[in-house]
């Protein structure tokens, strides 16, 4: 049977989270993603030198369970602040009556 140049795709997501792991170790896309957030892509693509999706730091960031501070200057924020969108909806993000909560406890 031809297959016509199809072929069987992979699990694209997986296999870049496995290389950013075996070369730059997880702490390193860790720290990458909370200094710049899903914009952290551009960076560790350099230091791969191969393209790194910003899919897979979204992956990562929810299979490992990451949190990173929200930056004020977003409409995220400022939605959440404004009570017009629920920080539910947003659970990577810590919002600063989340870290006053937590040094208080």
């Amino acid at each position: 049977m031809k297959n016509n140049g199809l072929r069987k795709q992979r699990d694209t997501s997986y296999s870049m989270t496995q290389r950013l792991i075996k070369t730059l170790s997880i702490e390193e896309v860790e720290k990458a993603w909370k200094q710049r957030g899903m914009n952290a892509w551009e960076e560790l693509s350099k230091r791969m030198n191969e393209y790194v999706s910003p899919y897979v730091l979204r992956y990562m960031s929810n299979k490992y369970d990451w949190k990173r501070p929200v930056n004020k200057l977003s409409p995220i924020y400022k939605g959440v602040m404004a009570g017009t969108v629920p920080a539910a909806y947003y659970k990577h993000l810590i919002f600063e009556e989340e870290i006053e909560n937590e040094t208080t406890i």
